[in-house]
């Protein structure tokens, strides 16, 4: 019996985020999106979390990953990302954004990620 063992990296985000959104545009590849950032301001901040599975060497060591983390364009309007985010056929995500105290109603946005996938 063969057993596959993983390491669970310790990610680090260049600033501290709540109520992102995340959306897998590739097998290794995922965008943060949005959220709240410190002291309750809005994010209008896009990061590309690229992950690198390395493969086991002979099966008994844990696998390493490593991973990068890239700032992307920011989006056009900050704050929390509603779901559902829709993929058009283009390759464009409609995003429903809402201000940090949701009072207000939703804007929707649309950011183009097909440069970085």
């Amino acid at each position: 019996m063969q057993r596959r063992i993983t390491l669970l990296p310790n990610i680090k985000l260049p600033q501290p985020l709540r109520r992102f959104a995340s959306i897998k545009i590739s097998n290794s590849k995922i965008l943060i999106i949005g959220g709240i950032g410190r002291l309750s301001k809005e994010s209008d901040n896009v990061y590309c979390f690229d992950i690198d599975d390395s493969k086991n060497k002979n099966g008994l060591e844990p696998a390493k990953s490593t991973y990068g983390m890239e700032a992307l364009d920011k989006i056009d309007k900050p704050g929390v990302i509603d779901y559902p985010v829709i993929i058009d056929s283009v390759g464009s995500l409609h995003l429903f954004v809402e201000n940090a105290s949701g009072t207000s109603p939703l804007m929707r946005t649309v950011y183009s990620f097909l440069e970085y996938s």
